[in-house]
């Protein structure tokens, strides 16, 4: 479906803060969002990368975050800045699907573990990584265990909240912790990695505000 959007909000945050914020965001701001017409609200706790929690969301579109109930959504909710108190830094960042790759051809995101390499790249490139994922790509991710990916383009950002990250990004989601060898670009071709620039690679698993499964966080303890 043409217009779809993969919001993805990220940030540090002290570990004795970590309860608080997984308690708001499970008990109040998740459902907000799913109120306001969020088809996915899910987060991420890290084991590679430049930051502590990842935050996925998908939407029909970019307008859901320039709307006036999402703006009243914010003004409500007098939990937000105690449960965030912690967070030393973030960072916000709005894809698009790109044209090759749509929307359509994913499920909604649904998985204990992901994976997320953002990368700079030209036009030309990147439709060069996306003509090889839909050749073979996909499956050599799947080789390695991926049961998705997804290519994501940067178009226009978050109204008031802009980001810093690349142009690019590949999202693979896992059952399980990816190997070595799916993190980063490791599992694009390497004449095609070659014009792609790396910017963050991002691996962790689903922040679940409950004990979970003792084998989900694999061999990685997380910060």
């Amino acid at each position: 479906m043409s217009g779809e959007i993969v919001y993805i909000a990220e940030l540090n945050i002290a570990p004795a803060d970590l309860p608080a914020f997984s308690a708001w965001y499970a008990g109040r701001h998740a459902p907000d969002l799913y109120q306001l017409g969020f088809r996915t609200c899910t987060s991420y706790r890290g084991v590679e990368g430049s930051m502590d929690v990842i935050d996925l969301y998908e939407a029909a579109g970019w307008d859901i975050v320039a709307s006036e109930g999402y703006r009243r959504m914010k003004a409500r909710d007098a939990y937000a800045s105690a449960a965030c108190a912690g967070r030393t830094d973030w960072t916000h960042t709005i894809y698009d699907y790109n044209g090759l790759l749509s929307a359509g051809r994913h499920d909604l995101l649904d998985a204990d573990w992901i994976s997320l390499a953002r990368f700079n790249a030209t036009p030309e490139a990147e439709e060069v990584l996306a003509a090889w994922l839909l050749a073979t790509g996909e499956a050599a991710y799947a080789r390695l265990g991926a049961r998705s990916v997804r290519l994501l383009r940067r178009e226009r950002d978050h109204p008031t909240l802009k980001s810093r990250r690349a142009r690019c990004a590949v999202l693979a989601e896992w059952a399980d912790e990816p190997p070595s060898a799916a993190r980063g670009l490791a599992p694009v071709s390497p004449s095609i990695a070659g014009g792609l620039q790396l910017d963050d690679s991002f691996v962790g698993f689903r922040l679940y505000p409950w004990p979970d499964r003792v084998t989900l966080r694999g061999s990685a303890s997380g910060p």
